[in-house]
């Protein structure tokens, strides 16, 4: 059988980034043997290999039990395994959410967070920091008997009073009943790492158990959602959208949709069963079904497509193409490559790369134009067969001029200095309203509110309130952002490198501030939810509460990072390139020196500056070929025009 099309296209996306970091080493290395003094640049380059390096492809699977969640993870994965990797039959199998993924290794492990942690008002993200609260199980991922008996463990129950289910946030009306006791989840997160080629390639699984796991944990909707790739919505094909479908849709997911940006895609699962009735055909009703439910949830229509994920798994373990061509499997992996191929451009275009690139083709530039000054004077140089005295003139006429570039480089650095004082100096009026100290004030005030009034009209009031304030600090922000880009704007207008735009330097908090818009919007909505309305002040609404003041910090720490990463790295294209100059010109002059002293002694030898030029030759050689196998790189640039880029000789002393 053929290797899957998602597999092809996550292993192709995968080489890119490999190959990119790469290139980026590559750089590195270059840097410290061509360009010692590049520390600047150095960071650049590796804030590049950051990005990549921590790059993941998040694919979210949501909907209610038996929608086949799991069943569609175990197609998905058994191009590898051949078998069912995950618990699945009828009834409710992955009780808890559930992750998995690859730490690069060859080691399999289940981790397992204990439901009695919900009693807390500490969040999943920290609780992952505390490896002893997790309980571990490793075990071989290619003995099948060892790998089912760990996983099996992720479905495992506990039966407990209601009023301890309430307390933990669970919906009585979504647990099972047992007796005088309610059915509950053992554990509240569980993380499977595998070693898998697709979860090697950075694909990243999380599987969200039905209605009441999103309800009870709001970190999954505000902060886990959001943050996804691709989020997979299962309905029944034989049903549609039900009652508890739309209440999930509206809760979660079309906020998610419509305030976060993220990519929901709608899977009409077991598709196999419009196929048992012989008096209908078949495709022509799953088209139907496609467009009602696509006219329903204001989805495109290419976003919903049918699959049967049982087929598809059987069709992997015996290897039958028919089967999965019929299965429709191909659909869905067709819309997860195109949210990969979406993601991807993403990455692409991210500042932190294009600034590595960037500044790769404008060392390359320079370094060609430098070149080209250094062969026509050596051409010059070879073809005058004037007397030593003569020689010695034009070649103190090259040195002065040469002398005079690197005063001006020289002029030009201390100024970028000077400039980089004064824009470091933005730092504090910068961080000034997104400090710790001021969203702690906004949430001690929510909090306040909230003891006074605990009910669904004063959490609404507080939340609206909250988020208020954040956004009159984000103004604050945005007057500083553009104080602190018009003094870029005058930075940039003194200096000599004109081809630089600093408009592409500038800092912006737009896409921050979208983003805390739409969790606002989405919080709004998800504090509507059944769960929240009915509940008195408990476990669960402290935590919407402490989760979304949660989120809002993670994003006043990443703009505090961003916007000190800014004010170190907005001059770093000129300070690279006037440093890099200044570099080229010294070494050149130093073998002009010695060139003059072996002229006064005898007679001219010219392998001196013919070993400056072909050492330049060489490195523009070697970072030529970086440039050339990066498909994402700059345009290489023409070679620089020897007519308006030589270092001038004999008219040197007449201007």
């Amino acid at each position: 059988m053929e290797d899957a099309l998602l597999r092809q296209h996550i292993s192709e996306y995968d080489r890119w980034k490999k190959n990119l970091d790469r290139q980026f080493a590559q750089f590195s290395q270059w840097l410290q043997q061509h360009f010692p003094n590049s520390a600047g640049a150095c960071q650049v380059v590796q804030q590049a290999r950051a990005l990549l390096s921590d790059d993941q492809f998040t694919l979210v699977f949501v909907g209610e039990f038996s929608r086949g969640k799991t069943e569609l993870i175990n197609a998905l994965l058994a191009q590898t395994y051949g078998q069912r990797l995950l618990p699945s039959k009828p009834g409710r199998t992955t009780m808890c959410p559930t992750e998995i993924f690859s730490d690069g290794g060859e080691r399999a492990s289940l981790r397992l967070l204990p439901i009695e942690t919900l009693a807390t008002n500490t969040s999943l993200e920290s609780f992952r920091r505390i490896p002893q609260k997790w309980v571990t199980h490793e075990f071989d991922a290619n003995n099948p008997d060892a790998t089912r008996e760990a996983l099996l463990k992720v479905a495992a129950t506990k039966s407990v009073l209601p009023e301890e289910a309430a307390r933990y946030g669970f919906d009585r009306r979504h647990l099972d009943d047992k007796g005088n006791l309610v059915e509950i989840p053992a554990w509240r997160y569980a993380l499977i790492c595998l070693p898998h080629p697709l979860l090697d390639q950075g694909l990243r699984i999380i599987d969200t158990p039905g209605l009441n796991a999103l309800g009870n944990e709001p970190e999954l909707t505000l902060s886990t959602l959001p943050g996804a790739q691709a989020v997979a919505f299962l309905l029944a094909a034989d049903a549609g959208v039900s009652g508890t479908d739309m209440n999930m849709w509206e809760t979660h997911l079309a906020p998610l949709r419509e305030h976060r940006g993220t990519p929901v895609m709608a899977l009409l699962n077991k598709v196999d069963v419009l196929w048992d009735d012989p008096d209908e055909d078949a495709q022509q009703l799953l088209r139907r079904m496609r467009s009602q439910v696509a006219k329903l949830l204001s989805l495109p229509q290419e976003s919903v497509t049918g699959v049967s994920a049982k087929m598809a798994l059987l069709a992997r373990q015996q290897q039958d193409v028919e089967l999965l061509r019929n299965s429709c499997f191909t659909d869905f992996e067709k819309l997860l490559v195109q949210r990969l191929l979406e993601h991807r451009q993403k990455v692409a275009e991210h500042r932190s790369l294009h600034q590595a690139l960037t500044l790769m083709a404008d060392t390359r530039d320079l370094l060609k134009r430098r070149l080209n000054s250094g062969r026509a004077a050596l051409m010059h140089l070879q073809r005058n067969s004037a007397s030593t005295e003569e020689q010695l003139t034009e070649l103190g006429q090259l040195q002065q001029t040469v002398r005079e570039q690197h005063k001006l480089c020289h002029q030009e650095l201390l100024t970028l200095k000077s400039s980089q004082r004064m824009l470091m100096r933005q730092s504090t009026a910068l961080l000034a309203p997104i400090t710790i100290q001021q969203l702690q004030r906004l949430v001690d005030e929510t909090s306040k509110a909230l003891h006074k009034r605990w009910t669904p009209m004063g959490l609404a009031k507080a939340i609206d309130t909250f988020m208020e304030g954040v956004d009159c600090q984000l103004a604050t922000l945005e007057r500083e952002v553009d104080q602190a880009n018009r003094l870029l704007d005058a930075i940039f207008e003194r200096s000599s490198l004109k081809k630089v735009d600093s408009a592409e330097q500038y800092f912006t908090i737009r896409q921050f501030r979208i983003t805390l818009r739409g969790l606002h919007r989405q919080a709004a909505q998800l504090r509507r939810s059944p769960q929240l309305l009915l509940a008195r002040r408990n476990r669960l609404s402290e935590r919407f509460v402490t989760t979304l003041a949660s989120e809002v910090g993670r994003l006043y720490s990443e703009m505090g990072a961003a916007a000190e990463n800014w004010l170190e790295q907005a001059l770093e294209p000129l300070k690279q390139h006037t440093q890099y100059q200044k570099h080229l010109l010294n070494r050149h002059l130093i073998k002009l020196t010695e060139l003059k002293q072996k002229t006064r002694s005898r007679h001219t030898d010219l392998r001196t500056l013919e070993d400056e030029v072909l050492r330049n030759d060489r490195a523009l050689s070697a970072l030529e070929d970086l440039l050339r196998y990066s498909t994402s790189a700059p345009q290489p640039l023409a070679p620089a025009p020897r007519a308006h880029n030589v270092t001038p000789l004999k008219p040197a002393l007449t201007t």
